[in-house]
């Protein structure tokens, strides 16, 4: 299994790369990549093309995936697709580097879940019923039918959701007081609320 930390969106209502952004003096990517770290999981990054290099001089070419041109997709599943494209044979573990609190215990969930039942193609968190695709483990056999759908022009929509309603997928509910978590920021201002709730 590899860890893909996610951060090659285009940040348009942060203004600037939020992967570049700090917490705790800890670059988001590198905030996500640690976690992943923790579970023993080797980690890569995957990245737009004109991230590329600013993002070689903080973790060199080797760690990176860049977008795959020969895909005809766009947002997240670009990331994830372009991730399986270079590791056909690997499941990938998926962290956007915009879910900053995220907890090593709830990642945890997913692998016990990953090697108490294999017979999933994705296992992934529910919030209110609601499914969180950017913290997930997906398989290579799933993501391989999807690159397939794609080509054939079955994949009718390119969202991470519609894609999943393809997988066969092991949801675990969140309990409300674990919400906090698997919030993503994405403004300044969402930051400034984080870091200063009574302003």
């Amino acid at each position: 299994m590899l860890g893909i930390v996610l951060c090659g969106g285009q940040s348009l209502r942060m203004g600037t790369d939020k992967g570049l952004l700090k917490h705790q003096d800890k670059l988001w990517t590198q905030v996500a990549a640690d976690k992943l770290i923790s579970l023993n999981l080797p980690v890569k990054f995957s990245i737009n093309p004109l991230q590329h290099h600013i993002y070689t001089g903080y973790f060199g070419d080797q760690q990176l995936i860049v977008d795959d041109p020969s895909l005809d997709v766009r947002g997240p599943l670009l990331g994830v697709l372009s991730a399986h494209l270079s590791n056909p044979e690997e499941d990938l573990f998926l962290l956007a580097c915009d879910i900053l609190l995220m907890e090593t215990r709830l990642l945890e969930k997913l692998i016990h879940s990953a090697k108490a039942d294999g017979t999933f193609d994705a296992y992934i968190f529910t919030k209110d019923g609601r499914q969180e695709p950017l913290c997930g483990i997906y398989k290579a056999e799933g993501l391989r039918n999807i690159i397939n759908l794609l080509k054939s022009n079955g994949l009718a929509r390119h969202s991470m959701k519609y894609t999943l309603s393809n997988f066969r997928v092991c949801e675990i509910s969140v309990d409300d007081h674990e919400y906090r978590y698997f919030g993503n920021f994405n403004s300044q201002e969402e930051i400034k609320r984080y870091r200063h709730p009574d302003l």
